[in-house]
């Protein structure tokens, strides 16, 4: 094989954040009277709410939010809000015109809002002054009752205890709203609720990731819901469910192991299928093995369910909307509310909703099932049954590029790729760990996923993100005191105590062990003081703590997949983990993927010794012969070989899949006729890269959404990588990053030169990247416009 294969480089990651720090506020106002409108000779009446979801230094996110009191449908609507010096720079989910004042009509998904029924569009802008306005909304459609706005932004621990349980007078109203068409089964043995946690509908398809909680006073010890939909289903797949079709109907009940269910636990399952052009919309109901219903008949014209309208922020309404949600063709991947301490999805399949849809089954079920012990310590999997963590900056620039609020109520991962950032960088763009772990109780999350990254001669073989620690000039030493020790000093505070602190752990280091020994820095990283040293120091403090959980990076299938190098590496790594204190029981899995572009599956290539004329298909010149192509098969696999090295059957895999979904028009559909095998592979393979090698600023697509246990063994596909982010500076005439001088220029990022170990291929490389870390607005579209499942 070319050692290309053995030396494939995962690029790293730096948190750069336009800001270091910001305050929140929790805030009520009162509307005007609007005048009504009549539709079919019928008046009626609704609640226009304003709602600041997130601001910084120079801007904010918000959104209005129409919520149907009345008993008539509502046929379109036009509302607007005047500001005195704020003005909005961007929106989604609807036509939002004009400065002062501002007006915003609806998109032909939602246009119409049944009685109980909300729609929400988001926009971004930019303030006039410290804090963000809070603009009275009017139109024809409001009540002329109090139209109050809230502001649901938030960053500080102080603010997470009311931000779990305040709401403005109108979501209450709301809430009460939502509450009367589906209380029944809040209360009482076995209530069992279902919610849409996330919907993602394109073109011709749709994915809907589903919460079951059990909302009753007593423990059940199997469920079912029925998802009602408007038109025929269309099953493709599922995943952690049995699942029944009947018409117009889906049954889904619980598969062995995610039957039992403790009064305010929860479940997850999903959902993949096709429609002829307009997703007509599903609601939910649950069933307990006691036969207890949640009642509820939530319909699917609106882009958010009734259980959402009054629950932005309330904690009381998530058990109010008990037993159905609904979710409709908008897109669930444009909510802006996700700072919101509980208006984002407790689901595990969204970091915190991505749409009005998920916004709206998220307040169903994220009080009932977000830590429910008052810990985050003792899951099994820490992925199911919580609300995700959203990192507010990553998010503001997300929104800001082109169809970047489709992703940017997200999950992605914290880098702490050094001492600085761990109080936030110097220059101010970002924050620190403490300042993330506050929003994230301010958010009312559960899940909070941080990178551990700081080795001493981090990137060994590589150039891109060279580390600051030498192991010569005393680089152990300083790992332990001023990087290790300080993270683990924030983590252990009280205040943290409630969240499922997911530690990445050192992407990129133990794999070059078992490949790069022929590089100096690496000979010096497999000695005293090195990667094994360190990463058995961090594992060893942060075991000090029950609710952290350690998933120690594994690279990928493109670099570990040869039968000599996973051999190697899960003997290595294995060895270097049972050495720790708690040995074995010290991790919670491996990570894979991190930062890179393989993806999960290759659909159309499936079997690796299938024989195309008289080759095996591995032998192609894209795989080498390699025995994995996709990393599900390798990371289960991997899970398997540990466990026969005595690891316990309870770990889990992670995958990264931020950047693989490599969709567009590029993406075969189907298998290859061709009787040449690299032709065969060529028109077969979802990777489009020139090299499997290939590791710098690919492009790519945004992959699988974030979501707990979508295949066995595997505990979620998550975002370590967030997308917008460089992997390296393409100009080899590079200036030095002022917040991490250590970085370099690595020829890989380099759009013009040959792939370092085969000189027949090139890079692959996009131009005009910045350092690893900063933003790279160019990259993160063409992530955007490659994403699959589409967007």
């Amino acid at each position: 094989m070319l050692a290309s294969n053995k030396n494939s480089k995962l690029a790293n990651s730096e948190q750069h954040r336009p800001y270091k720090t910001r305050t929140a506020r929790w805030l009520t106002g009162s509307g005007v009277i609007a005048s009504s409108l009549l539709f079919s000779a019928q008046s009626f009446a609704a609640q226009c709410e304003y709602i600041i979801s997130n601001e910084w230094n120079s801007g904010f996110t918000g959104a209005v939010r129409i919520t149907n009191n009345g008993t008539t449908p509502i046929n379109g609507w036009d509302v607007s809000w005047q500001y005195a010096g704020d003005a909005v720079t961007s929106s989604w989910n609807a036509n939002v015109s004009g400065s002062n004042p501002v007006s915003a009509t609806p998109l032909s998904w939602n246009a119409n809002i049944q009685p109980g029924q909300s729609v929400e569009f988001g926009f971004q802008g930019s303030k006039a002054g410290s804090n963000a306005e809070i603009p009275t909304v009017t139109g024809a459609v409001c009540d002329s009752g109090s139209s109050s706005s809230s502001s649901s932004s938030s960053s500080s621990s102080s603010s997470s205890s009311s931000s779990s349980s305040s709401t403005s007078s109108s979501s209450s109203s709301s809430s009460s709203t939502s509450s009367s068409s589906s209380s029944s089964g809040s209360s009482g043995t076995g209530g069992i609720a279902c919610t849409v946690g996330n919907a993602n509908i394109w073109g011709s398809g749709y994915q809907l990731d589903m919460q079951v909680v059990n909302n009753g006073t007593a423990a059940v010890s199997s469920w079912d819901v029925t998802m009602a939909f408007g038109e025929a289903p269309q099953r493709t797949g599922g995943w952690n469910a049995n699942f029944v079709e009947s018409g117009n109907t889906i049954v889904a009940s619980n598969i062995s192991w995610n039957g039992n269910l403790a009064p305010g636990q929860s479940a997850s399952f999903g959902i993949q299928g096709n429609h002829d052009g307009s997703f007509g919309g599903v609601t939910c109901n649950g069933a307990s093995s006691s036969g207890s219903s949640s009642s509820g008949s939530s319909t699917s014209s609106s882009s958010s369910s009734s259980s959402s309208s009054g629950s932005s922020t309330s904690s009381s309404s998530s058990s109010s909307s008990t037993g159905s949600t609904s979710s409709s063709s908008s897109s669930s991947t444009s909510s802006t509310s996700s700072s919101s301490s509980s208006s984002t999805s407790s689901t595990s399949s969204s970091s915190s909703s991505s749409s009005s849809t998920s916004s709206s089954s998220s307040s169903s079920s994220s009080s009932s099932s977000s830590s429910t012990s008052g810990s985050g310590a003792g899951f099994d999997n820490p992925f199911i049954g919580g609300k995700w963590y959203v990192d507010p900056v990553w998010s503001a620039k997300a929104a800001a590029e082109p169809n970047g609020s489709l992703i940017a109520n997200y999950n992605t991962a914290v880098w702490m790729d050094r001492i600085g950032a761990i109080e936030g960088p110097e220059d101010g763009d970002g924050m620190g760990l403490e300042e993330h772990l506050d929003e994230a109780l301010a958010q009312g999350a559960d899940i909070f996923m941080f990178v551990v990254y700081d080795l001493p001669n981090r990137d060994c073989a590589a150039l891109a993100s060279s580390g600051e620690l030498l192991i010569a000039e005393n680089g152990f030493e300083r790992y332990q005191n001023e990087y290790i020790g300080p993270i683990v000093d924030i983590l252990s505070k009280p205040a943290y105590s409630s969240l499922r602190i997911i530690a990445i752990i050192e992407v990129d280091s133990l794999p070059n062990l078992v490949t790069n020994l022929n590089i100096q820095k690496c000979v010096e990283a497999n000695g005293p003081g090195g990667y094994v040293d360190g990463i058995q120091h961090a594992l060893n403090e942060l075991n000090t703590l029950d609710n952290v959980y350690p998933y120690v990076d594994i690279a990928h299938s493109g670099w570990l997949g040869w039968s000599d190098n996973f051999a190697g590496a899960t003997k290595l790594i294995g060895d270097a983990i049972k050495g720790t204190n708690k040995g074995v029981n010290s991790i919670a899995g491996f990570v894979s993927n991190s930062s890179n572009y393989t993806p999960v599956t290759e659909p159309y290539l499936p079997n690796p010794t299938l024989q195309i004329g008289s080759n095996q298909v591995r032998s192609a010149d894209f795989y080498e012969w390699t025995m994995y192509f996709e990393e599900l098969s390798f990371v289960q696999d991997w899970r398997q070989a540990m466990i026969q090295q005595g690891f316990p059957e309870s770990i889990g895999m992670l995958i990264d899949t931020a950047r693989n979904g490599w969709g567009g028009p590029d993406r075969p559909t189907g298998e290859s006729t061709s009787t040449d095998l690299n032709t065969y592979v060529n028109e077969s393979r979802i990777d489009r890269r020139q090299h499997r090698g290939n590791w710098c600023n690919q492009p790519g697509g945004v992959g699988f959404r974030p979501q707990a246990a979508p295949e066995p063994g595997v505990d979620a596909y998550v975002w370590v990588k967030p997308q917008g982010e460089s992997d390296g500076i393409s100009d080899p005439n590079f200036p030095i990053d002022p917040n991490d001088p250590a970085k370099q220029h690595d020829p890989m990022c380099d759009p013009n030169a040959p792939n370092r170990d085969n000189n027949a291929v090139g890079t692959g490389a996009l131009d005009n990247a910045p350092h690893a870390g900063r933003w790279f607005p160019e990259a993160f579209q063409i992530l955007i416009e490659n994403a699959y499942p589409p967007l």
